[in-house]
């Protein structure tokens, strides 16, 4: 006689924890402590939702924002108080956490909703995640999105000696938290092998609780067919993109200093997109602009470079990339780097930092091009021969479409997380 089977599991509410940042939809790409995880954590939800999964992403309440709001079906905010009324940069946040989980806690009582489980996304959600999973006994799992002690090795390399860096970042602080998520949280995603590496290499990590979630894209909006979003951008003949934060991380310097190895062998024109909102620029940022704008100017690529900055995650981006022949993910530090898949999935041939997480999805000179962007002079040979070859910019557009549409549409990447998440209750 055959033993009666079990019910499978039902996965109703889910509870995403990401205090830091600017939290609204549509995402304010750019402003600070706001960029791709803020993005990724949207598209997720929203693919969680449309599979009838309701989700709760849990954020801090500042200046005059609204409490709570639904931003797709099934999919709300919900923002907690805690501390001042103002925002607080991610680097000091980690602090307040006791005191945003006691009032979510009431909020929660009050609401009568039931979590089945909490995702939560960066290492003080992640601090958040160990208090609320211990009062609500359910599960907790974390995606890290940066790795401090990866982080300090990286940006200490170039950037300033680690006795500069550890006040700002708190890498002390930090490295201990994360150690404490990775050991007590039942599952850690990522989103590429390599960031799987790092944490065996500097944490201690249990290998069967780390699961590689690569990140999807909305191909219904990132795909390479033109629409009228097009015509709003007039780039010339061969012309380079680049679309990030304005920060030392994201390499856009070592962009620069590769063109202008070329700027008299080929014709070219190089774009750089991103940046905060006209007037609500952080010091970083400024700084790094007037940085960027000096190396312009000592090369003497006026002419051949243009900032486009903000461009709202829509349809328009979808169309700035389609624009570009090039794409350049320059990144000194970047653990996965979305703007990869988004380019890709648009047909712009993509060249990408040997340091992002996004190079495991490229097969080097068939859907793409891997290279040491340190390496200026490497670098700027890549992109000359993207330019002088057109059969193998048009092979590898077709390639590059191809595999986002094939394998990281956002509809089979969320299936990856339901039978993870269905596991763990």
């Amino acid at each position: 006689m055959k033993s009666p089977q079990k019910e499978p599991k039902k996965l109703n509410r889910i509870c995403f924890l990401n205090p830091h940042g600017y939290v609204f939809y549509p995402p304010q790409l750019g402003k600070t402590d706001t960029g791709g995880q803020t993005l990724y954590e949207f598209e997720l939800a929203r693919a969680l939702g449309k599979r009838n999964i309701k989700v709760d992403i849990v954020t801090r309440l500042f200046d005059d924002s609204l409490p709570e709001e639904e931003i797709f079906p099934n999919v709300k905010i919900i923002r907690i108080p805690c501390g001042k009324k103002e925002f607080i940069s991610k680097e000091k946040l980690y602090e307040l956490m006791p005191e945003m989980m006691e009032n979510f806690m009431h909020y929660i009582e009050k609401s009568k909703k039931v979590y089945d489980l909490i995702h939560s996304h960066y290492w003080d959600a992640g601090y958040a995640g160990i208090l609320l999973a211990k009062m609500l006994d359910i599960p907790h799992i974390h995606t890290p999105h940066t790795l401090g002690k990866a982080k300090k090795m990286e940006m200490a390399l170039e950037e300033a000696p680690v006795q500069k860096l550890k006040p700002f970042y708190r890498y002390h602080v930090r490295i201990a938290i994360e150690q404490k998520i990775i050991s007590t949280a039942k599952a850690i995603v990522v989103l590429c092998e390599t960031s799987r590496i790092q944490i065996l290499q500097h944490y201690m990590a249990d290998f069967e609780k780390l699961h590689v979630i690569f990140p999807g894209v909305d191909t219904d909006i990132f795909q390479p067919k033109s629409n009228s979003h097009d015509n709003k951008f007039k780039f010339a003949n061969n012309s380079i993109l680049t679309m990030s934060r304005l920060v030392p991380a994201k390499g856009i310097d070592r962009v620069i200093e590769a063109i202008s190895h070329i700027k008299n062998q080929a014709e070219f024109h190089l774009y750089i997109g991103g940046g905060s909102i006209e007037g609500q620029q952080s010091k970083e940022e400024m700084d790094t602009y007037n940085q960027l704008q000096e190396l312009i100017a000592r090369h003497k690529l006026k002419d051949k470079v243009t900032f486009l900055g903000r461009i709202p995650h829509t349809n328009e981006l979808a169309a700035c990339y389609r624009k570009a022949d090039i794409f350049i993910l320059g990144g000194r530090y970047e653990p996965f780097g979305l703007t990869t898949l988004e380019t890709m999935a648009c047909g712009t041939v993509p060249i990408v930092s040997s340091v992002a997480g996004s190079k495991e999805i490229i097969v080097d000179g068939l859907n793409g091009f891997v290279t040491n962007t340190a390496d200026t002079k490497g670098l700027s040979e890549v992109i000359l021969k993207i330019l002088n070859d057109s059969k193998l910019r048009k092979k590898v557009s077709e390639n590059a479409a191809f595999t986002i549409k094939e394998h990281y549409s956002w509809d089979k990447v969320v299936e990856k997380f339901i039978t993870l998440y269905k596991k763990l209750l």
